[in-house]
């Protein structure tokens, strides 16, 4: 449930520092692990909750959603929290749902004003695995990883981290970079990479950053993300250093394994430079062919023969710009005005009478886009047969013409218009007749049968209106 913040926190500083910290805490909550909510007062100084996250890896204390519920007076901690701006425990081992719970308090300040408050409340069973020690620790841990991002999202505008994955390592390290607690995935990674499992106490750069090499990805002034590439295995690591540090706890380490991850991506690029490959061969067999092609429509001195060469020769190269594409950019999807100027431009150099001025010009909305290679191809080829029609016939006694190609996405479909101002078509014309020329059948066919679109024909004797509608869910 999206809860509208605007409605009660009115300043922008507010707002902004709300929603920052909104976005850290599914984070928070995998990382404690804990319920969180923030919040912050209504006009009537109740406390409403405005953001909250559950944790995914240990079942949540509540069953649905909290937001927009106004926190009763009676509530001590919180709203103590708020009045005080200082950190609050709640009342230990309160039971919910069957589980026992310890909440935390911590008031979201800036000076002496205070905008909201942070609840966090945990399970007491998570914290019976460890010895009083260690408990002290990740307490110590957890209070100073939520007051870190406190502090941070107030002032950045930052990269929300990776969640939390069941099966990430957590490492607890001091001030001296020494392991102070391991999780027992850390432990199992340990022994994958060949250390010892009892990693604690042990220096950071004697463990996992010893078995390989260490590559910054992303340093966002609140999380640092490394890759630690070894022999065999991948680690990503995230680094939550805590603000204030000290010596019993400095900073947390997230590892988490992405040697799958990273060989699918490596079996992906192999397949896609293969598959860029064959689109660049299959582009240059269709040149050769058309080349071919126009080796033959040289020996003939039939005219006939000459225009049915040259409409063939002009197909396989619309087919044969769409491999283009394919060989150099997404081998996927094809940028569709790329592709339609470039068809623009070969109609104009190879049908357009020089003795006929036409301007011809592509029209497109200004966001990018692209069709599928399959769909590409058919495009293309209505495409290239309406402007080589528009080119041959159109401007027939006329000494200068306008085409405009025009593209648009409109009610869930795409739209091709091919707009001139040209001659007109014969008034005897009959675009679904049996009989007519080979460019419309080839039109017809593949809008109605492969881009399961609509074919609509305007004409008058002051110009030619084709428009094509393609479904976009028949693209994808």
């Amino acid at each position: 449930m999206q809860f509208p913040i605007a409605e009660i926190i009115h300043t922008e500083a507010d707002r902004r520092w709300i929603t920052n910290m909104k976005g850290h805490l599914p984070f928070l909550a995998d990382l404690i692990p804990a319920d969180l909510f923030i919040c912050c007062p209504r006009n009537d100084g109740q406390l409403m909750v405005v953001a909250e996250a559950k944790p995914t890896i240990r079942e949540s204390f509540y069953r649905r959603s909290l937001i927009g519920y106004v926190l009763p007076v009676d509530i001590a901690a919180i709203y103590q929290a708020f009045r005080s701006g200082e950190i609050t425990e709640g009342p230990s081992g309160k039971v919910v749902h069957g589980q026992p719970l310890h909440q935390m308090v911590y008031p979201m300040r800036r000076g002496r004003h205070i905008c909201g408050v942070i609840v966090v409340e945990r399970n007491l069973y998570e914290e019976l695995k460890h010895t009083n020690e260690k408990r002290s620790l990740c307490r110590t841990a957890i209070s100073r990883a939520v007051l870190t991002l406190i502090n941070k999202t107030r002032m950045l505008d930052t990269p929300l981290p990776s969640p939390i994955l069941p099966g990430d390592a957590t490492l607890l390290l001091n001030s001296s970079d020494i392991i102070v607690h391991a999780g027992h995935q850390a432990m199992l990674l340990a022994r994958r990479f060949g250390l010892p499992e009892a990693i604690e106490g042990l220096a950071w750069q004697s463990t996992f950053p010893s078995c390989g090499e260490i590559r910054v990805v992303t340093s966002s002034g609140i999380f640092d993300t490394l890759e630690l590439v070894g022999r065999k295995i991948i680690l990503a690591i995230c680094i939550l250093p805590l603000d204030p540090a000290d010596e019993t706890v400095a900073l947390i380490a997230i590892l988490r394994d992405i040697t799958e991850l990273r060989e699918k991506d490596r079996e992906l690029a192999v397949k896609e430079t293969i598959i860029r490959e064959v689109h660049h061969r299959v582009k240059n067999n269709l040149q050769t062919i058309a080349g071919l092609l126009r080796l033959q429509m040289r020996r003939t001195n039939l005219p006939e023969v000459k225009v049915i060469l040259s409409d063939c020769i002009d197909r396989i190269a619309s087919i044969a710009l769409v491999h283009e594409y394919l060989s150099h950019d997404d081998v996927g999807v094809v940028d569709l005005k790329d592709l339609a100027g470039n068809l623009l431009s070969a109609a104009m150099q190879g049908l357009a009478s020089p003795d006929i001025r036409i301007k011809a010009r592509v029209m497109s909305p200004g966001e990018r886009l692209t069709l599928p290679s399959a769909k590409a191809t058919s495009t293309a080829l209505v495409v290239n047969e309406l402007l080589q029609n528009t080119c041959k016939h159109a401007f027939r006694g006329r000494p200068a013409g306008q085409i405009d190609l025009i593209l648009a996405v409109a009610e869930g479909e795409l739209v091709i218009t091919i707009k001139d101002d040209g001659i007109g078509l014969p008034l005897d014309f009959e675009p679904e007749g049996r009989g007519g020329h080979l460019g419309w059948q080839i039109v017809r066919t593949l809008v109605r049968d492969d881009l399961r679109g609509t074919l609509k024909i305007d004409s008058s004797s002051t110009g030619t209106t084709v428009t094509v509608a393609i479904p976009l869910k028949e693209c994808y």
